[in-house]
């Protein structure tokens, strides 16, 4: 997989035409493109202007075939002018889940009905860790992972990306149920084995920030769970 992670940061009056904007790009790339797999749009809870999208492609390939597609450059004229700051995007690799993970969004038989929309609490966040400590912090996150995914009901996903420009950013990407569903996962064993183990791992001369909120699209009754089909 090929996955971009993206922090964007639009004008207050420009809230609602920017997501108009998105949503036809992220419906048109998970429908249109054979290559893409995802593209979540997630709305900051502390900032209504703070928005993050998750794109997963099946390869670099696709993603350059996804800046060919009408609905793209669509969404790049129109949204051109909207930008509070220059949007920042990662480009990552899965460390986890990896192999018959579900990547896509799309199931079939979905019913469009806005009742679904925009109930889940979604983690967008950056890690940034000593170099020396990669490989440590990734096998402690990835038991966080399966304890989360495997042992909370309310735990749709837990994935970590690995910057392949830059191998000491790990970005977090997390969905739950609903925001009671976190402050479950906060209370769990394997999240407070988690936080001990890595909290001397973390550079901390840096700050990626992060986007914490709700699913702006895909709708909540589409596939969100990362686990194997059926789970």
């Amino acid at each position: 997989m090929y996955i971009l992670m993206v922090r964007l940061k639009v004008k207050e009056d420009r809230i609602d035409d920017f997501i108009t904007a998105s949503i036809g790009d992220a419906e048109g790339s998970v429908m249109n493109e054979p290559g893409c797999r995802r593209f979540d749009i997630i709305q900051a809870a502390d900032d209504p202007t703070s928005f993050a999208f998750c794109e997963v492609y099946n390869d670099e390939d696709a993603f350059k075939a996804h800046t060919t597609y009408p609905h793209f450059e669509k969404w790049q004229t129109t949204v051109g002018d909207m930008w509070e700051v220059e949007p920042e995007v990662s480009f990552c690799k899965p460390v986890y889940p990896r192999g018959d993970a579900n990547w896509d969004s799309y199931r079939e038989g979905i019913v469009d009905d806005p009742y679904f929309a925009s109930s889940m609490h979604v983690i967008h966040s950056p890690k940034f860790v000593k170099e020396e400590d990669v490989d440590a912090f990734i096998e402690s996150v990835t038991r966080d992972g399966v304890g989360s995914t495997h042992e909370e009901p309310g735990c749709l996903r837990f994935d970590v990306y690995q910057n392949v420009n830059d191998p000491t950013e790990l970005y977090l990407y997390e969905v739950y149920a609903n925001p009671d569903a976190f402050e479950y996962h906060k209370g769990t064993p394997h999240i407070k084995k988690w936080v001990e183990e890595v909290k001397d791992m973390y550079d901390t001369s840096r700050d990626g920030g992060g986007c914490v909120g709700r699913n702006i699209w895909p709708p909540d009754n589409w596939a969100w769970s990362s686990g194997k089909p059926g789970w």
